[in-house]
């Protein structure tokens, strides 16, 4: 059994966006992107794509994840409060993106932070969420099948440097596991965002999985397109 891969942006960094999106199409893939509803007040000094553009994207393809109303950290809220604000984030994204259903989505949690309570309620009305807990620390990125059977994905990733090496040496690491998805969270390109990688290094890192025998790239709503709610 072959390793699904797949990458999730986050943030919804403009320029960064336009481009990955380019790289993916030359090479006939579909990219994912986990956007925010209300990016005001977060690294405003990277702008970042509003919803004429995400529907653009998505009609070329690609596949648009609702990242939060904001970039709150929902554990750190109250539940009513973190409630408010997921049900915030999926109502702007009926009202604004074209066709999205909910049950159909994966919901990316910012900072990956979330609380049990917080999962079940996304999971009611989600198809899938990525989030590593409370303390929200990278993981390897494997998932199993009773983290696809949870509908719960973790992710590995690496920051605030640039994530080249770090993202390869977890690329050749998956090669050599019998997990059916390695999930790995991304931001922006070169200059743009916390953590970011450099477009040789995105190029360098679909080359060596189209060259693996045991990997495979595949936007994350294929795997869980069975999994809705």
């Amino acid at each position: 059994m072959r390793t699904q891969v797949s990458f999730i942006f986050d943030d919804g960094f403009a320029k960064s966006c336009r481009r990955i999106a380019e790289i993916f199409e030359a090479r006939n893939l579909q990219a994912t992107f986990a956007v925010l509803a209300n990016p005001v007040g977060f690294l405003d000094e990277y702008p970042k794509g509003n919803f004429k553009f995400w529907n653009e994207l998505q009609a070329r393809g690609h596949h648009i994840n609702p990242h939060g109303y904001d970039h709150s950290d929902l554990s750190a809220l109250s539940f009513p409060e973190a409630t408010r604000k997921i049900d915030q984030c999926l109502q702007y994204f009926e009202d604004h993106l074209e066709n999205f259903d909910p049950s159909l989505t994966t919901y990316p949690l910012t900072y990956n932070r979330s609380t049990p309570e917080i999962e079940d309620y996304l999971l009611e009305r989600v198809s899938a969420i990525r989030t590593c807990g409370k303390k929200g620390l990278p993981t390897s990125g494997l998932n199993h099948v009773t983290d696809l059977q949870r509908r719960t994905f973790t992710s590995a990733w690496h920051g605030p440097d640039f994530c080249d090496t770090h993202l390869l040496d977890h690329l050749k690491m998956a090669e050599n596991s019998d997990a059916p998805l390695f999930l790995y969270m991304l931001h922006g390109l070169d200059d743009e965002g916390w953590g970011p990688l450099r477009q040789e290094g995105l190029l360098n890192a679909l080359d060596y999985i189209a060259e693996s025998s045991s990997l495979f790239y595949a936007p994350l709503d294929q795997i869980t397109a069975s999994l809705t709610p």
